[in-house]
């Protein structure tokens, strides 16, 4: 019994690494939107990129921490040929103070999207700086029709979506 139950476990954690796998590399792909003088400047790779299978039509996102006195390029792109671009929200976390129906002051956590790439022509990328350390997210609306190019996932609802994050040292500027 207890072998039975190990290779259960085995076998099941095999499938969901592949599931995981099929799509590992999928964020290197969205330096391909750059031009060739965009792909030259120097821009390091930032481990908090991400890259997944997800379904079609679907809305996903992730968070990373940008970090003070850096540049960060955030792109996005899937695998799927017909997609020119995959739309993309950038927010953050802002405090903001709410009086309530007895005029008390509350302090309140809201969302506050900071760039949305339907806003600017479907655009692939965004460049941005923080002046502190700050929590971000990343809503990505993943492309409802074409075909995935991972043989894997053809037949299925499911199409590769990277997320692609850069970052280099800002110039410190002035005193």
């Amino acid at each position: 019994m207890k072998k039975v139950v190990l290779a259960g476990a085995f076998l099941f954690s095999i499938i969901v690494i592949q599931a995981f796998a099929q799509c590992n590399k999928t964020h290197y792909r969205c330096t391909d939107q750059f031009s060739k003088e965009q792909r030259g400047a120097y821009w390091n790779l930032n481990n908090q990129s991400r890259s997944a299978a997800f379904e079609k039509g679907k809305v996903y996102e992730m968070s990373f921490i940008a970090y003070e006195g850096f540049e960060y390029r955030l792109s996005t792109c899937s695998d799927v040929e017909s997609a020119n671009s995959v739309k993309f929200e950038l927010s953050k976390d802002i405090v903001v103070r709410v009086k309530d129906k007895d005029g008390n002051t509350n302090i309140k956590r809201q969302r506050e999207v900071i760039f949305d790439n339907e806003d600017d022509g479907m655009t692939p990328y965004v460049l941005f700086t923080t002046d502190k350390t700050t929590k971000f997210y990343v809503a990505v609306n993943v492309p409802a029709t074409g075909s995935s190019e991972n043989k894997k996932l053809t037949n299925t609802d499911n199409v590769c979506v990277g997320v692609l994050l850069e970052h280099r040292k800002t110039e410190k500027l002035g005193f």
